[in-house]
């Protein structure tokens, strides 16, 4: 346990440093994106505990945002959250080749998996907390979701080797904007908006 408090804390002091570290481990893929699975289980697991547990959602917000009926399927949450994941991964390792990076995907699997895993420790905390101090819960998942923005700019870079940060928002935003383009296409095409709550 000790190992991974001071991996999480060097992350978040020298996140190239803590990379370097990771990537050098050399970790099979297989076991990669099985590490991507599992963190995404336990995402979805804590997302439908707090969804089950907490009062249900406003029936007009439902029809407003169909996909938040997901919240409270965690299987059907899993696997948008595992999908999202390597589709996300793998898209941003072809446009980080495509834009002169010299990474290669393993590297971008561990760094992303272990971001994941630093993302659902913090989202314990945040349940934890918002049933204690709700103010301090909400204050702490916005720090939470810059840092991981942060975070996630330092490992793209290093991964993809682009030497700079502005190229990884640049990758970023490309392949935000291209996913989202592509989950809307989906959506319109197969109905999934008018037939998500059967999921």
């Amino acid at each position: 346990m000790k190992f991974w408090a001071d991996l999480a804390v060097e992350t978040l002091r020298s996140p190239q440093d803590a990379a370097a570290r990771i990537m050098g481990w050399q970790v099979p893929r297989t076991e990669l994106y099985i590490a991507l699975l599992a963190v995404s289980a336990l995402t979805a697991l804590i997302v439908g505990a707090v969804s089950t547990l907490g009062p249900p959602p406003d029936p007009e917000l439902l029809e407003a945002v169909p996909v938040m009926s997901l919240f409270q399927r965690p299987l059907a949450l899993f696997v948008l959250t595992a999908g999202g994941l390597i589709v996300m991964v793998h898209a941003l390792y072809w446009a980080g080749n495509a834009m002169g990076g010299g990474g290669n995907l393993s590297d971008l699997i561990a760094l992303m998996a272990w971001l994941q895993g630093l993302r659902v420790a913090a989202q314990v905390v945040i349940v934890t907390l918002s049933a204690l101090v709700p103010g301090v819960a909400s204050l702490l998942a916005l720090v939470v979701m810059i840092v991981a923005f942060w975070l996630m700019l330092h490992f793209i870079s290093a991964a993809l080797r682009l030497g700079s940060l502005l190229k990884a928002l640049g990758i970023l935003i490309a392949v935000s904007a291209g996913l989202l383009v592509g989950l809307m296409l989906i959506i319109t095409l197969f109905g999934l908006a008018g037939g998500v709550s059967n999921v």
